[in-house]
């Protein structure tokens, strides 16, 4: 069989494939919830998503979107939210809040290094301020800082050695014990009896 010059293989292949498209029937398509947590949870998430759509700039909203993310095992996206949320943020009053979100959604990510680099902006977001931060944040931001901080130099790597790392960082802190069950080392002897 010889076709005409203007039509050739590739034509009958294109004609082909759209009759194939047109006859058969569209493929169904199924789509479900990616958060797979009860209604509540679904809708305190949605609910956290939208305050963040109407208010970008405020670094507590932020900070309960990540949470909330974090929360429902969405780290990816839980970071994309509180980097964007804490560069809409910046200059604001509340922006440290973002910026503490931020770099806890890396750290649950197991990501140390961008974790502690948000938790220094966070801080000095926070000590920047006219008035500064409520003093008990400061304190926490402080001793998380501290904590990253010495894990991350310490050269650790927290994803082989998760341990170490959270030995290396409690090392800058210090320990003040209550009572001897919590220690590391032994308890004390037991005294005797009329002492």
């Amino acid at each position: 069989m010889q076709l005409p010059r203007s039509i050739g293989m590739v034509d009958l292949a294109v004609v082909t494939v759209v009759l194939v498209m047109v006859v058969l029937p569209p493929r169904e398509m199924h789509a479900s919830s990616a958060h797979k947590g009860t209604e509540p949870a679904r809708f305190a998430l949605a609910l956290a998503e939208a305050r963040t759509l109407a208010h970008p700039a405020d670094g507590e909203l932020t900070a309960d979107l990540g949470r909330q993310l974090g929360e429902a095992s969405f780290k990816d996206w839980a970071i994309e939210a509180t980097v964007r949320g804490a560069a809409r943020a910046q200059g604001t009053p509340r922006a440290w809040t973002a910026l503490l979100a931020a770099s806890v959604a890396f750290v649950d990510r197991i990501e140390v290094v961008p974790a502690l680099d948000y938790a220094n902006r966070a801080l000095a977001a926070c000590r920047a301020l006219h008035d500064g931060c409520p003093s008990f944040e400061e304190v926490r931001m402080s001793l998380y800082q501290a904590h990253l901080d010495s894990g991350v130099k310490s050269g650790i790597d927290p994803r082989t050695d998760p341990r170490g790392f959270r030995a290396a960082g409690e090392g800058a802190l210090r320990r003040i014990w209550l009572n001897d069950r919590h220690r590391d080392r032994a308890p004390a002897a037991p005294r005797a009896p009329g002492q």
